[in-house]
Order: structure tokens, then C-alpha cells, then sequence
């Protein structure tokens, strides 16, 4: 959970609490309900706008998804989202800077340490596009951490200066900041 181990990023918020959201998100994950993006798109830029203000030279970055599940899904869900927050907030949006390198089995049904074993090596980031960047990746949920810490170690291995993230919905109600002390803020659900 977060504030229970360091993460090799450092900021994050989520729009919602998952409990709040559960059913709409298997339909936009698994139902082909795309048309959602735009509405959860406009939610996690004000999240992400209130909550972290990020600079404007700030690069979005969607978890990538694995090539079988784009197969049978059509689209990243991810990406998507990416694509709404690019154009609400006008930052860069870069849906090729990072990919996976191998597919992995779906984290629901797995422990917190088969998850962090699971996408462990599981992505890799072009250097020459986050080089110096300060990333913002983007997810739909953050339960315990092992994707966005997987994809955020990968991008500073490759140069990023700093990794920040982004989510549909999260676990737990909280926000997380090394910068400052961990705070819950319950009157948004997540933020």
C-alpha cells in the first residue's frame, strides 16, 4: 500500500476510490465501454490539475497494455485516458515512450509480492524520449503499487528525471508525496 515502502516515484492521486467506481471501470475495462474516457478523463485532469499541478512541460505517459489484451480488448484503456487528460490540460502525450516487453497473467488475481514479481522486467522506455523528462504516467487503477512501480523504475533507469502518476481510481483513499507527509483527503474519494 502506499506509505508503506518507499516507490521510486514520487507523487501521485487518484480521481476516485475504487469501491465508488468498480462497476463502471470492469465495463469500461472489459465491455468495450470506450465513450467512458472522456467523462473519467475530465475527472483525473482536475484531480491531477488540484492535486499535483503539474508543470506544463510535464510528459503523459499510459501504462502500456500488454499485445494480447489489446487484441482482445481493441484498445488500452490507459491510453484512452492518456489522450482525454493530454487534451483538457494541453501537456505532451507520448503513447510510444514506454512498452512491454513480455506479456504478463492479470494482477486481480495475485498477492502484492506475485504482482511486483509479475511485471518485474515487464517494460522498457526509450531513453531519447524521457531523457530529463518529468514523466506523468497514466493508469486506470493503483491498488498496490506494482505496475506503477515497475514502469516508474524503467523510466528512470532510461533517463526520466522524476516520475509522477495518475489513476482513474485507487485502493485507498490517499494521495502519495515524498515531498511532503502523507495526508488522506476523504471529502473526494481519493484525491
Amino acid at each position: 500500500m502506499i506509505g508503506e515502502a518507499s516507490h521510486p516515484f514520487v507523487r501521485g492521486t487518484g480521481a476516485f476510490a475504487y469501491r465508488s467506481l468498480a462497476p463502471s471501470i470492469y465495463r469500461f475495462k472489459f465491455e468495450g465501454r470506450e465513450e467512458y474516457a472522456d467523462w473519467y478523463g475530465g475527472r483525473m485532469a482536475l484531480a491531477m490539475e488540484r492535486v499535483l499541478a503539474p508543470p506544463k512541460e510535464t510528459l503523459l505517459v499510459p501504462v502500456p497494455i500488454a499485445a494480447g489484451r489489446m487484441r482482445e480488448r481493441g484498445y488500452n484503456q490507459s491510453a484512452l485516458l492518456a489522450r482525454k487528460i493530454a487534451a483538457r490540460t494541453g501537456l505532451s502525450l507520448s503513447e510510444t515512450s514506454l512498452f512491454r516487453v513480455r506479456e504478463t497473467p492479470p494482477l486481480r488475481l495475485l498477492s502484492p509480492e506475485e504482482r511486483r514479481k509479475n511485471v518485474a522486467g515487464a517494460f522498457h522506455a526509450l531513453p531519447d524520449d524521457v531523457k530529463s523528462r518529468l514523466i506523468m504516467l497514466i493508469d486506470d487503477i493503483y491498488t498496490t503499487g506494482a505496475t506503477m512501480d515497475a514502469c516508474a523504475r524503467e523510466l528512470l533507469d532510461a533517463g526520466a528525471r522524476e516520475v509522477w502518476f495518475t489513476v482513474l481510481a485507487m485502493g485507498a483513499p490517499k494521495r502519495y508525496d515524498q515531498r511532503i507527509p502523507r495526508q488522506t483527503d476523504d471529502r473526494s474519494g481519493g484525491i
